[in-house]
């Protein structure tokens, strides 16, 4: 269960510390010494926190281990202490990711997966349906799982997930734990997790990943301030969207 978390933290250096953080209603901002990482919070009361130290001025591998915390507002935080790293710019173009400052519709998961979805079973796990309805509706068969109208519980998806083709994960699930799970009942298919949250890291690939389509921050203040709910612009204004893929999607059938 934990092999996937461990390997993202002892990646991170041990001279890195956090710089200052927010635990905001719908966002988690922290910002270490190398870059800026998102998280979305989890606002459920679960277990008492175990982090009993103070977070800013911490080592950054230190805060980072709150991702394995049951704690899940603690284990937000922890996550983007690990965005924080991985997400960053430099450790982001080192690994690999794809970004840019121009037009990102090549690095939206919807747009860039529309040619391998045709004639495909899709199936798309807590996300808003709306850009599912505008992009793949017309190309593939899609299945929504969470809590929308319409849609299978999640209870289904041990049951049914390894039925499709493609599979879009939310980014959230890293906070509560359940990505390693996902990723392990669509290990023979292409996953593809999405949100600012996910950790962009090649360690992922070995957990049956195939695309960590999330956000590099490039504008901390505006992270912070769409955090704390102090400005005007949503999060993805905050940074780029970015796509690390295990290989090039023209390799898929």
């Amino acid at each position: 269960m934990w092999e996937m978390y461990n390997q993202l933290i002892a990646g991170i250096p041990e001279q890195l510390t956090v710089k200052r953080y927010v635990s905001g209603n719908f966002w988690t901002v922290v910002e270490s010494d190398i870059g800026v990482g998102v998280a979305g919070t989890a606002r459920i009361v679960t277990r008492p926190p175990t982090g009993r130290f103070p977070i800013a001025g911490a080592s950054l591998k230190q805060v980072a281990e709150l991702a394995k915390s049951w704690n899940l507002v603690e284990a937000s935080i922890g996550v983007a202490a690990l965005n924080s790293y991985y997400n960053a710019p430099e450790i982001a173009y080192e690994n690999g990711t794809l970004f840019s400052e121009g037009d990102d519709r090549l690095n939206d998961p919807y747009i860039a997966y529309r040619n391998f979805a045709r004639g495909k079973r899709v199936a798309c796990l807590g996300h808003d349906s709306t850009p599912i309805d505008s992009l793949l509706k017309d190309v593939a068969e899609v299945a929504m799982f969470g809590e929308q109208t319409g849609a299978y519980p999640l209870s289904a998806v041990d049951y049914l997930l390894p039925e499709y083709d493609l599979v879009y994960l939310p980014c959230y699930s890293e906070v509560i734990k359940t990505l390693p799970h996902y990723l392990q009942l669509t290990k023979d298919h292409v996953a593809v997790i999405c949100g600012p949250s996910i950790t962009m890291s090649p360690v992922l690939f070995q957990y049956g990943a195939f695309d960590m389509a999330g956000l590099v921050i490039t504008d901390p203040e505006t992270a912070f301030e769409s955090a704390c709910g102090t400005g005007i612009k949503k999060m993805f204004a905050a940074g780029k969207k970015a796509s690390l893929r295990k290989e090039g999607i023209d390799s898929l059938r």
